[in-house]
């Protein structure tokens, strides 16, 4: 597996942990009055995670052709 493919795969799993403990912590708190500022929080914070883990997702998807060889034939050929 390519180094660029582990580091999305990281990416998507730490966005998703972020996530679920930032759901936990706001689900855990008991105080209702607050939930006016929390709720745009609350949206911001996940479209940011959503990017990060589109971001990661990409790299962990994407396919990374190997460049072509260079023979010294190749090399010594005057381009046009």
């Amino acid at each position: 597996m390519q180094k660029s493919r582990i580091v999305g795969v990281l990416i998507c799993l730490g966005t998703i942990l972020a996530g679920a403990a930032f759901i936990a912590g706001i689900v855990l708190q008991r105080d209702l009055v607050v939930w006016a500022i929390t709720v745009p929080v609350i949206i911001g914070f996940l479209v940011v995670l959503a990017l990060g883990f589109w971001i990661g997702w990409t790299m962990a998807v994407t396919e990374i052709e190997a460049p072509p060889e260079v023979t010294k034939e190749s090399a010594s050929e005057p381009k046009a």
